[in-house]
Formats: structure tokens, C-alpha cells, sequence
């Protein structure tokens, strides 16, 4: 933004836009969302989807994955993550795997993501925009696109 002179404000329609700030209250949101689809994919994604083999669970990352799973887990669910989860071993892996499909996690991931996706177009159809020719400005295509870029990707 600052490399195409877009100014710290500017006024429309006798409105003054912050773009920066603007742009902050879009883009982290939209990183968060980025970095829980990774998660997710790592989980459910194929090596032939994402291009590796999904480590988090035998490298005891903290995902979105395990957070959601360890929120919802009845006991016994969750004594089967303590003991599983983090071990680099395949078939604890798939206990790990097994409870993330009986908490249900897919569906709750399309529902996250269904959530923000609706949320960060709503925040994106609000930012104000000048008549098209004015130049230096915080335009919603841009932020579209980025959006567009990562909605229900698949690796």
C-alpha cells in the first residue's frame, strides 16, 4: 500500500477511511482463517492435495486441529489424545485421527470457514471506496481477491 501511495487517511464521501487500520481489521483476520485451513489440511488434506504428508499430529503442533478436538473431547476421547497425540507413531496418529473424525471435525471446520468467509465479505463490502480513477486508495477488489485466493483451497 505504501509502494502505490496510498496515504495514511483520506476522506469519502465525507467519511474519513484509515485505510491501514482498514486493512489490519480485513488481513489478520483472513491470516488467522489461512493459517487454520493449513492446519486443517495437514489433517485432511492428501500428499497428492498439499504436496507433503501432514506432521502436526507425530510433531505435537499446536493446531486448530487438536485445539477444537481437545474443546469437545468427552473424557475418553481425551484421555485417547494424551495418550496419543505427539508420539511419532502412525497407528497412535490414527487414534488421534479417529477422534477427530467422531468429534466431528470436518463439519466444524466447513462451518468455521463457511463463518469467516461470510464475515470477511461483509467487512470487505464496507470499506468506503472513491470513484474508480482516483488512484492510492484501499480498493475491495484487492482484498476480494485475496479472499478469493484461499477460500476453500485445497492445498
Amino acid at each position: 500500500m505504501r509502494m502505490c501511495g496510498v496515504p495514511e487517511s483520506y476522506v469519502v464521501d465525507s467519511q474519513t477511511v484509515r485505510p491501514y487500520d482498514l486493512a489490519l481489521s480485513i488481513l489478520l483476520p483472513l491470516g488467522e482463517y489461512f493459517q487454520i485451513q493449513d492446519d486443517f489440511l495437514d489433517y485432511a488434506g492428501t500428499p497428492e492435495q498439499i504436496g507433503k504428508i501432514g506432521t502436526d499430529i507425530v510433531d505435537n503442533k499446536c493446531s486448530w486441529c487438536i485445539n477444537v478436538a481437545l474443546a469437545v473431547a468427552t473424557p475418553e476421547q481425551r484421555a485417547v489424545l494424551d495418550a496419543n497425540y505427539g508420539r511419532k507413531d502412525a497407528e497412535k496418529e490414527a487414534r488421534v485421527k479417529e477422534v477427530y473424525d467422531a468429534v466431528c471435525l470436518r463439519e466444524r471446520y466447513r462451518a468455521y470457514e463457511e463463518g469467516v468467509k461470510a464475515k470477511l465479505d461483509v467487512l470487505i463490502a464496507g470499506v468506503p471506496e472513491p470513484a474508480e480513477g482516483v488512484d492510492g486508495v484501499l480498493r475491495r477488489g484487492v482484498l476480494t481477491a485475496f479472499l478469493n485466493k484461499i477460500y476453500k483451497r485445497t492445498k
